[in-house]
């Protein structure tokens, strides 16, 4: 319970019209604009310490924290895509057929719905970030696409029990969301410790166990469940524990404000579904390779997503100090703190070409003992580790985007650079070269490094203090802005002395 008195003392000034101090009930997002918490009245100092003169320290101070609240988030997005992975590592020794249709399954529901829900959601990154500081149908598109009518149906049975934990999903990211703008990284962590766990345990239990198990459809049914586990835990620990303090209720509040959700939610639904249906229509391509090629797709995604949940979890990081700091009026460290996250993710983008070069001819066997697929597999990693630094750049880089609300600029280069570069320049050189699964991934790994260094310059070339009027205007807005005239970090100074 330490945790919640600590949040109790960071909310528990004066408030700014009628002199009451904010207690636990007092809402971030108040339908009362003449009650909603500024700057003034939230004392941040725990998340933006004092910042030294000496621009080392300066950058040491922010290398700490960002590294500090990446640990809980990579681990949190780890546990989380262990989920997908205890499917795979089923399903795989069953069979090519049944990873092959994982791999559709997976495809289909990252299209049609997870990617939505993360590309929404981006909206709560900007604004909760900004704002705490400033105050079966399946199965016949498949044949009907070309897909082995076998795989198809599996895909479409996956697909059926999978749906079940969609809400329990959904709801699940919208609380995570809501936690990291306030600066509480760790309570999905602690969700996700206790349920990926439980997951694995269920996915051997109903497809493997023999007195309960259930086939094949065993393992989707294990997730669904698992995800309304993580709903009802993640409730319980922001209920009960931490993050109660921001929220005020239910009230007509909650139906204003849209037009700047949308505004924000759009345009980053758009860079998150573009990237991502982009690596999901290649494993569709590779459908017409066979479910050997099919298989393979499954294992190396399935790889190249779990190895970028670590910039990823960066990217979070960055997107919420960023935004805190850019709600606080301070400038040049929220700049401090961009370049800082670009070096984690150069650095962990290395360590991920080594695991993948040093494993390539190992990793299939932990998936499937298919040799066909095990090999083609030891083929197609070496080209995957070639974009691994861009693809954290990329992956951090749009954290940064959201944290200053430009998910539109990260749309704008993820469209071109997926579809323009990667989906025409994969399809010819799979099918027209015969290069087959090696050409598909040769047009994703020219699209990351595309939109890798576009974001890199883009970041470089940021002008700061704009993007701190941009904040200011946004909060000023909407139902929860913040009151410039009365924020204790508002100076006419060097932000960088502010306490």
């Amino acid at each position: 319970m330490s945790s919640a008195n600590n949040k109790n003392d960071r909310i528990s000034s004066q408030s700014e019209d009628n002199n009451e101090r904010v207690s636990e009930t007092t809402p971030l997002l108040s339908n009362n604009p003449k009650r909603n918490i500024t700057a003034s009245n939230v004392d941040i100092s725990e998340d933006l310490s004092p910042i030294p003169v000496e621009n080392e320290s300066n950058e040491k101070t922010e290398a700490i924290y960002i590294l500090k609240k990446s640990v809980p988030v990579t681990l949190t997005y780890v546990l989380q895509m262990s989920l997908q992975m205890a499917s795979v590592f089923t399903l795989g020794h069953l069979g090519s057929i049944e990873l092959a249709a994982s791999a559709l399954a997976s495809m289909f529901a990252t299209v049609t719905g997870w990617s939505i829900i993360f590309g929404a959601s981006t909206a709560l990154d900007t604004l909760g970030s900004q704002a705490y500081t400033s105050g079966n149908p399946k199965m016949y598109i498949l044949v009907f696409l070309g897909q082995d009518h076998e795989i198809s149906s599996k895909t479409g049975l996956f697909l059926r029990y999978l749906l079940g934990g969609a809400p329990a999903f959904l709801m699940f990211e919208v609380i995570k969301k809501y936690l990291q703008a306030q600066g509480i990284m760790h309570a999905s962590t602690y969700v996700l410790i206790i349920c990926s766990p439980i997951n694995i345990l269920l996915n051997f239990m109903l497809v493997w166990y023999k007195p309960i198990s259930i086939g094949f459809i065993g393992a989707p049914i294990a997730t669904a469940i698992t995800y309304w586990l993580m709903f009802l835990l993640i409730i319980i620990y922001t209920k009960y524990i931490d993050g109660y303090q921001c929220w005020g209720g239910w009230s007509r509040a909650a139906l204003q404000d849209w037009v700047q959700f949308l505004l924000l939610a759009m345009p980053g639904i758009l860079m998150v579904c573009s990237e991502w249906w982009a690596f999901e229509l290649v494993a569709l391509a590779a459908g017409y390779l066979g479910s050997s090629s099919l298989a393979t797709q499954s294992i190396v995604l399935t790889t190249v997503s779990f190895l970028y949940q670590i910039p990823f979890g960066i990217s979070v990081a960055s997107t919420n100090r960023v935004g805190n700091l850019l709600g606080a009026r301070r400038a040049s460290k929220a700049k401090t703190a961009a370049l800082i996250s670009l070096k984690f993710a150069v650095f962990i983008g290395l360590i991920n070409t080594s695991v993948l070069m040093i494993f390539r001819n190992s990793w299939g066997y932990l998936f499937t003992n298919d040799e066909e697929v095990v090999k083609l597999t030891s083929i197609i990693l070496p080209m995957v580790s070639f974009f691994q630094v861009s693809d954290g750049i990329g992956a951090v880089g749009c954290g940064i985007l959201r944290g200053q609300g430009r998910q539109k600029i990260g749309a704008m280069l993820n469209v071109p650079g997926y579809y323009l570069i990667a989906f025409p320049l994969g399809i010819i050189l799979a099918f027209h070269f015969k290069l087959g699964l090696i050409g598909l991934w040769c047009g994703l790994a020219a699209a990351s490094l595309t939109v890798g260094i576009a974001l890199l310059y883009i970041i470089l070339t940021t002008d700061w203090q704009w993007e701190v009027e941009s904040c200011q205007k946004r909060m000023k807005g909407s139902n929860y802005s913040l009151n410039p005239n009365d924020s204790a970090l508002s100076s006419s100074g060097n932000d960088d002395t502010l306490v």
